[in-house]
């Protein structure tokens, strides 16, 4: 990677304060800590069940992310601590989505690959306010974006890696992530700490304040928290020499003849079809390229293959020639989305009487954050008229001779400039209710909440496309009317339909070099995109749980309750996007009727045997939800569980559930919007930018899944626990859009209900495509997740061991027509499809405490793995270069990362200090650069593309 001098000097203060603290004899004496078993851990009130329960008695599994696992990492919202656990994909993080306007800067929570929008977010057990409108694959509408939860009062993070709907309703499919709030801090406590890249990047500054204290006598507490973090962010590909290689997949129409794959995995890739200052990509003044001053050329098309005939046997990239220093896919893109966040948070409880608390809670958060779109890539689909007044003579005098009235013209507008997306986040939250007892064992609570979140969006620089194409037409007013030139170049539009609104103030473009054209000109042709979406959520529940009768085995538990939901959304945009006449945006302002959610549940726990032979503990477990949607109808949900303990060293457990998801208002109701991207014509074999038009549902039902798992705890010695699971999910009618390439290749191979998505001219050539929300897909996964902690004295302290690995042995799409992609070991993420996972993925860290001293090494792998699993390369069976989709490479090695971590506490006046300095990607190493997708040339949903990074803080509290 590439060093900074200035950088060199501040990563090695970093590594000398880690280096120091790893000394602490160099401080002060040392003092052995006391040696702790695991048993201090086990005891926790679980996510997964409304039953209370011992964390390893569950028979859902759950992980448990504490406070110590936050602060050692430095993360600065609670995302990074989740994505660090192998069943977790971050699919959607400002690494991801910093090319995707809809949402950029989220942070989401996706367990199993099955999209966050299948993984429920609590905050102390109740639902928060989805912040995420309608987006990409990446990162999904309806989902709640982490960096709007405050990380400074987080106690744990909970994580049910199973279904659990039975339990919390909706959305709760791959599992359920809930983050639990210290409610009871005494005191005040903070924390400062700045970070940035070995490459003078992706700086960050966050720091927190938090106290608590009672009130009333002690009858009541409160607690206050809040936070700001701001984090700049990276430059585009070209900041990272293994990105500025520009990998990209070039395609071969003759693989029978010169033997090569279908598509050539190749460095150096350009824009063959258009430049900086453009591209003539048809007839007979194909190749010719235009210099900044407007002069031309004959392009040198380097290592080229052809795709078809749409662009004379042009294809979209090329590797070498004459083509510009970069690639035009590449470039402007952020590698990482700046984010700036706010946060705050109240919890306020009362003891009304010996019997009833009343509690407040209340929440804050907003982020901004900025992404660099794509320059204007006309990719040889603007149309440009031989009487082109901007045209030189001589090409046009060519024109006349070959008899050609127009021709196809390619460019890269990074002269005009890219789109600049702003997006405003707030989100608002507040809780208010009553918990109390009814007796010794029977415990109630109800409680009212309101979210609401404010979304603002606003992106400059936007192409009008009909503007773009008036504006292009360029003639000379004299010479189109009366056949002698005057030099006053107009738009043709101005001249033959004057009266039409829509041209008023068209000013003509000359496209024919660089900065060739006036301000006027791009005011025109280019807008500002804008809209605002409001969505709020009211829930008002009521639960009860106790105990109903005494067996030998123990008490046997009853939970129930009912919940009412309503959630709207309202917004508006600009009149140019309600049009839907920009080149990209968000499209018309959504509306359409709330949403209201009925339902009711009851869940029993049965313990039926305790300290007999083969039998320390058996119990059951089981849950019904009945859920009411106005939109949907009725839905039932249940969850069976069993746990088995044989011996005090053996535990069993296993679940069997139905789980929902139910249609958010994104996917019922999402309003028109455009986008553009570049498909393949299988009936041609070219390739062109081309509208794909995004829209919602109403007729959308709910998924439906089936999910079991099926795993053992083992406690050998006190020190020592491991635990195995098996997971499987089967998901039916998965809402989904197949995305404009496969419903083009679906319908050419046959499935003639997707061709009426697809929308062709008089020639022929595909102008449109319909990429509706549809119940379309089965989605499957299974695998093996496993866990490992051991603790052990070591000198005069402790070492903590943990592992943690989830070993995935399918990870499948199935649509309608049966057709199915297994992406399990599939670590690419391949432009218009979501990434795969590994086969393996894992974590293991080693923390060493001594005294005040603490010490903490991570290392993460990743296995190797295939780029595309719809490709086919050379090491793998049944390959063929002939094959259509055959591929020169398909391979990714495996991969590993470390990480350090040190802390030294200190004691200042009765105050506590800590000091902590962290390094990520300790050796610096960079991301396979050869797996190109949306995002560039790598899997940042997989892989670090920051590189060595630094951290360095203080915490306080007193």
């Amino acid at each position: 990677m590439r060093h900074s001098p200035a950088h060199r000097l501040t990563g090695a203060s970093i590594l000398a304060v880690l280096a120091a603290l790893a000394n602490p004899a160099a401080a002060q004496d040392a003092t052995g800590a006391p040696h702790q078993t695991l048993d201090s851990l086990e005891e926790i009130v679980v996510t997964g069940t409304r039953l209370p329960m011992t964390g390893f008695a569950a028979p859902t599994p759950v992980t448990v992310m504490g406070e110590v696992e936050l602060q050692r990492q430095g993360v600065s919202n609670v995302a990074d601590m989740l994505n660090t656990l192998p069943s977790f994909r971050p699919q959607s993080t400002p690494a991801t989505v910093g090319i995707f306007s809809s949402n950029a800067g989220a942070n989401l929570a996706d367990l199993r690959g099955l999209g966050a929008q299948r993984t429920l977010v609590l905050v102390n057990g109740r639902r928060f306010v989805a912040s995420t409108i309608a987006g990409s694959g990446n990162s999904p509408s309806g989902s709640v974006d982490l960096n709007l939860i405050p990380t400074v009062l987080i106690e744990r993070s909970e994580v049910v890696t199973g279904g659990a709907s039975a339990a919390y309703g909706s959305d709760a499919v791959a599992g359920v992530v809930n983050v639990i709030l210290n409610t009871n801090l005494q005191g005040v406590r903070g924390s400062v700490q700045y970070g940035l890249s070995q490459e003078d990047d992706n700086r960050e500054i966050y720091a927190t304040l938090a106290g608590g204290t009672d009130f009333a006598n002690g009858r009541g507490h409160i607690v206050l928290g809040g936070e700001y973090s701001n984090n700049k962010g990276m430059g585009d590909c070209y900041s990272r020499d293994w990105c500025a290689e520009s990998y990209n997949t070039i395609s071969n129409p003759t693989p029978q003849t010169n033997g090569l794959a279908r598509q050539i995995l190749l460095p150096n890739s350009r824009t063959a079809t258009a430049s900086l200052g453009g591209l003539i990509t048809s007839g007979v003044l194909r190749g010719i390229e235009f210099r900044p001053d407007g002069s031309y050329f004959n392009h040198d098309y380097g290592t080229y293959y052809a795709t078809g005939p749409a662009f004379s046997n042009g294809g979209l990239f090329q590797s070498g020639g004459s083509a510009d220093p970069v690639n035009g896919f590449y470039n402007n893109f952020p590698l990482m989305a700046p984010v700036e966040r706010y946060s705050g948070l109240f919890h306020a409880k009362y003891q009304a009487t010996d019997s009833i608390e009343l509690f407040m809670e209340g929440s804050y958060g907003r982020t901004n954050a900025e992404t660099i779109g794509a320059s204007a890539r006309n990719t040889g689909n603007i149309t440009i008229q031989r009487d082109n007044a901007y045209l030189p003579a001589a090409l046009r005098a060519q024109l006349v001779t070959a008899g050609q009235s127009s021709f196809s013209f390619g460019r890269v507008s990074n002269d005009i400039g890219p789109p600049v997306a702003e997006v405003e986040r707030e989100t608002y939250r507040l809780v208010t209710g009553a918990k109390g007892d009814l007796s010794d064992d029977w415990q109630w609570d109800a409680y009212y909440q309101y979210g609401r979140t404010n979304y603002e969006q606003e992106t400059r620089n936007t192409q009008i496309t009909d503007n773009f194409a008036r504006a292009v037409d360029a003639v000379d007013q004299g010479l189109f009317q009366n056949g002698v030139a005057n030099g006053n170049i107009v738009c043709r539009s101005t001249l033959t339909t004057p009266t039409n609104p829509l041209v008023a103030g068209c000013k003509p473009l000359n496209l024919f070099g660089e900065n060739r054209f006036s301000p006027e000109a791009v005011a025109y042709a280019y807008g500002t995109a804008w809209q605002k979406t409001h969505l709020i959520q009211q829930v008002a529940s009521a639960n009860i749980s106790g105990t109903i009768a005494e067996l030998p085995a123990g008490a046997v538990s009853f939970a129930t309750g009912a919940e009412y939901r309503v959630e709207s959304v309202a917004g508006s945009t600009d009149p140019v996007s309600s049009a839907l006449r920009f080149l990209t945006s968000s499209g018309q302002s959504i509306s359409g009727p709330d949403i209201k959610v009925k339902e009711g549940y009851a869940e029993l726990g049965v313990p039926l045997l305790k300290s007999v032979p083969f039998a320390e503990s058996l119990s059951v477990n089981g849950g019904v939800r009945l859920t009411d949607y106005s939109t949907s109808g009725s839905v039932w949900s249940w969850k069976a569980g069993l746990s088995w303990e044989p011996t005090d060293f053996l535990r069993l457990r296993g679940t069997r559930s139905r789980d929902i998801r139910a249609p958010n208002f994104f996917e019922l109701n999402a309003p028109a919007s455009t986008s553009f991207q570049f498909l393949t014509d299988p009936n041609t074999g070219g390739s062109a930018l081309t509208s794909v038009v995004l829209s919602g549902n109403t007729k959308l039902q709910p998924e439906i899944a089936k999910t079991w798992t099926v795993g053992a705890v083992v406690t050998p010695v006190d020190d020592l626990q491991f635990s195995a699971d098996y997971f499987d999910i089967s998901l039916d009618g998965a809402i989904t859009t197949l995305g404009g390439q496969v419903i083009i290749n679906r319908c050419a191979a046959g499935a003639s209900d997707l061709c009426s998505l697809i929308t062709r001219n008089a020639a022929g050539a595909i102008t449109s495509v319909n990429n509706a929300n549809l119940n379309l897909n089965t989605l499957k996964t299974r695998g093996v997740d496993i866990e490992a902690r051991y603790k052990l004295a070591l000198g005069d302290g402790d070492l903590t061991l943990r592992a943690l690995g989830t070993y995935l042995f399918d990870l499948i799409t199935i649509d309608a027509t049966g057709a199915s992609v297994d992406r399990a070991g599939m670590n690419g993420a391949p432009t218009s499809q979501p990434s795969g996972l590994p086969t393996f993925t894992g974590t293991l860290s080693a923390t060493y405490a001594l005294g005040d001293f603490t010490g903490t090494l991570q290392s993460r792998y990743i296995s190797r793995g295939v780029y595309n699993a719809t490709l086919i390369g050379p090491h793998q069976s049944g390959y063929s270069p002939t094959l259509p989709n055959s591929i020169s490479d398909n391979r990714v090695d495996d991969y590993w990362l470390f990480n350090l971590n040190a802390q030294y506490d200190l004691t200042i006046n009765d105050r506590k200090v800590q000091l902590f300095g962290i390094v990520n990607n300790l050796f610096d190493r960079d991301p396979p650069n050869d797996l190109p997708s949306s995002f560039g040339v790598t899997n940042p949903v997989l892989y670090d593309s920051i590189g060595r990074t630094f951290k360095a803080g203080f915490r306080f509290s007193f």
